[in-house]
C-alpha cells in the first residue's frame, strides 16, 4: 500500500508538471494544430511579390514616436501574425480614419501595425517594435497585429476586407518565413471571440479555415505554386 500510494504522488506530480508547462507564458508560442482546410481550387495567377502588395494598396502612416500608444513600446520579434476586428460598426470607421485616432491620441491604450479595409491597407507601426493589441506579452512581443475593419455604410463589403488582409497576411509571410499555422486569431492568445466575423460560436471553425484558405492561395500565388504551411 505504501509502495502504491508514492507511484500515485508520483504520477499526480508528472501531470501537475505537464499542466503547468501547457499553461505557461511560453505555451501560446508553440506552433498550432494545423487548421483543416479545401485548398482554392482556382487556378494561380502568378504575381511577384511587388505586384501583390500593389494590390493591397499599403498606405504607411507611422504613429508619432511620442504618442502614448507607443511608449514602453518593445522590440518586435515576428513569429506569429495576429488577426483582429475592430467591432466597430460605425459607417465612418475606415482605415484611414482608426489611423487617424491612433495618430491623434483618441486611441490611448492599444495599437497594432495594419488596418485593413476594402480600399487600402495602413501601416501604423514600424515592423520593427512591438504593439499593444493580443491581450498578453506573448502575443505582444511575437506577433505582428492585424486589424480588419467593420464599417457599415452603403456599398461596404467585408468580403474585399478580409481577401486584402488574407493578400497582406500571405506577404508577411513570405517577409519573415512564418509558415501558415501561425497566422492565428486573437482568440489564440486570449480566447477572445475576435476577431468576431471570421470565428465559428466565438472559436476558430469553418469561417476561419476559409480564411486560411485564401491567404495559401495567395501565398502560393507569389511562391511558384508552394504552400507553407
Amino acid at each position: 500500500m505504501v509502495r502504491y500510494g508514492i507511484i500515485v504522488s508520483m504520477l499526480m506530480a508528472v501531470l501537475c508538471c505537464i499542466t503547468a508547462c501547457q499553461q505557461g507564458p511560453n505555451s501560446y508560442l508553440r506552433t498550432p494544430r494545423a487548421v483543416r482546410f479545401q485548398p482554392v481550387r482556382s487556378p494561380l495567377v502568378v504575381r511577384t511579390v511587388t505586384k501583390l502588395a500593389r494590390e493591397v494598396n499599403i498606405k504607411v502612416r507611422i504613429v508619432p514616436p511620442n504618442a502614448r500608444s507607443r511608449r514602453g513600446s518593445k522590440p518586435l520579434n515576428p513569429r506569429f501574425i495576429t488577426i483582429h476586428s475592430t467591432a466597430n460598426h460605425s459607417p465612418t470607421s475606415t482605415a484611414m480614419q482608426h489611423s487617424r485616432a491612433l495618430c491623434n491620441g483618441a486611441i490611448r491604450d492599444r495599437s497594432w501595425h495594419f488596418t485593413v479595409d476594402q480600399f487600402m491597407c495602413v501601416q501604423n507601426l514600424p515592423l520593427t517594435e512591438s504593439a499593444w493589441h493580443a491581450g498578453t506579452p506573448a502575443g505582444n512581443y511575437n506577433s505582428i497585429g492585424i486589424e480588419m475593419c467593420e464599417c457599415e455604410n452603403r456599398g461596404s463589403n467585408h468580403f474585399r476586407t478580409w481577401d486584402r488582409t488574407a493578400k497582406l497576411t500571405a506577404l508577411l509571410m513570405r517577409r519573415y518565413g512564418i509558415n501558415l499555422r501561425r497566422v492565428v486569431p486573437h482568440y489564440h492568445w486570449t480566447r477572445k471571440n475576435c476577431p468576431a466575423p471570421l470565428l465559428t460560436n466565438g472559436r476558430p471553425g469553418p469561417k476561419w479555415a476559409w480564411f486560411h484558405s485564401r491567404i495559401d492561395y495567395y501565398y502560393r500565388c507569389i511562391n511558384q505554386g508552394q504552400s507553407f504551411r
